[in-house]
């Protein structure tokens, strides 16, 4: 992909690897890298906040420094290197994740679909993703395996590593109330111990879900910093500065498709999201992995706007990926063949879509 680029913004036509590794928005974790966040929000001249760092959480960029410190490599070798490494740590807590509730065939099989998935490739940039799905992963096996002191840990490390958390915050209170119910409806034990522990980690997430939206306030003295400085992302689609929950998806469809087909066409994506949460190969993942799948739906359908970035948003709910394997695990050897061809097929695409370079270009990856 390298070898097709263009003169752009970031590199000469023809980058090397590393360099092709390191555009987009790995520009702003080098900016976090080298200078920090702002104290004072860039704006327009209508007052309006321009994009800035507070958009990216500190984790990633914070640990290069130490890591450049302590090895003197610089960001554009150690940014993908170090992703790429976190790239492989999640699959592997993700696979020992899956093999808590599937067998070893449906788990492996699981984990070539989301290593072959469509923005696979995020895993190997400059770019964060790679270790906020480690720690999602991680947290998950921690909640499984009843580890909470550790359970705590990373989701602390998490709030300030990828937007995200209140989507554990909501998995919790959905297990509370669904224990609840199978307890009043069919008699199942939901012990009190259980019930404070349910409780005291959604209060705990939920707050944690806050973390980086106060920490930027009292940087910056702007209790709105983070958000608009997130709003600024989509003033461009959107004319608006204001967040509207469980409206982002529908402006964009009209925007993308036409407005009635728009919104037909994200009532279409809800109602298959429902279905497949509810499939056999899904529920057969856990309610760990299932409710955090739907939890985590629900938290980008509150708050994203849907474009270009969205199969990259995606990726935390691998869990429709390990439904699909579970159901598929038993097709033909051509059969699953024939899945992984697709798979990669769509990183090409992805990649001349998103990744690829051509000014100018309002498809950010």
């Amino acid at each position: 992909m390298a070898q097709i680029q263009e003169d752009n913004y970031w590199t000469k036509a023809q980058p090397g690897y590393f360099d092709f590794l390191n555009i987009w928005d790995a520009e702003w974790y080098e900016r976090i890298f080298t200078g920090g966040y702002p104290t004072t929000l860039p704006t327009n001249e209508d007052g309006s906040v321009q994009q800035n760092a507070w958009a990216f959480m500190p984790v990633f960029p914070f640990l290069l420094r130490g890591l450049n410190f302590l090895t003197g490599v610089e960001f554009k070798f150690l940014a993908p290197i170090v992703a790429t490494i976190f790239g492989f740590a999640f699959v592997l807590m993700a696979y020992r994740l899956l093999i808590l509730r599937i067998t070893v065939k449906q788990a492996r099989w699981a984990i070539a679909l989301i290593s072959f998935s469509m923005a696979a490739p995020i895993l190997q940039v400059g770019y964060a993703e790679s270790l906020a799905l480690f720690l999602i992963s991680s947290a998950l096996y921690l909640f499984a395996t009843r580890r909470d002191g550790l359970l705590v840990l990373v989701l602390a490390i998490l709030s300030v590593t990828r937007p995200g958390l209140l989507a554990f915050a909501l998995m919790f209170a959905l297990l509370f109330v669904y224990r609840f119910y199978r307890e009043r409806k069919h008699g199942e034990t939901f012990e009190l111990r259980e019930r404070i522990r349910l409780f005291a980690l959604t209060g705990v997430s939920g707050v944690l879900g806050f973390a980086w939206l106060i920490i930027a306030a009292i940087t910056t003295g702007r209790f709105d910093a983070y958000l608009k400085t997130e709003l600024a992302w989509r003033a461009g689609y959107t004319d608006s500065t204001e967040l509207e929950p469980f409206t982002g998806w529908f402006i964009s469809g009209a925007f993308h498709l036409g407005s009635g087909v728009g919104e037909l066409a994200v009532l279409g994506l809800v109602a298959f999201a429902a279905w497949a949460l509810n499939t056999h190969s899904v529920r057969a993942l856990g309610l760990e992995l299932r409710f955090f799948t739907a939890s985590y739906l629900v938290y980008l359908f509150a708050v994203f706007f849907p474009q270009s970035s969205t199969p990259r948003l995606l990726l935390p709910a691998f869990g429709l990926l390990a439904g699909l394997a579970v159901a598929s695990a038993a097709w033909s050897k051509p059969a699953r063949g024939a899945i992984l061809v697709l798979s990669i097929l769509g990183q090409v695409l992805w990649l001349l879509v998103c990744w690829k370079y051509t000014a100018p270009d309002f498809t950010p990856p």
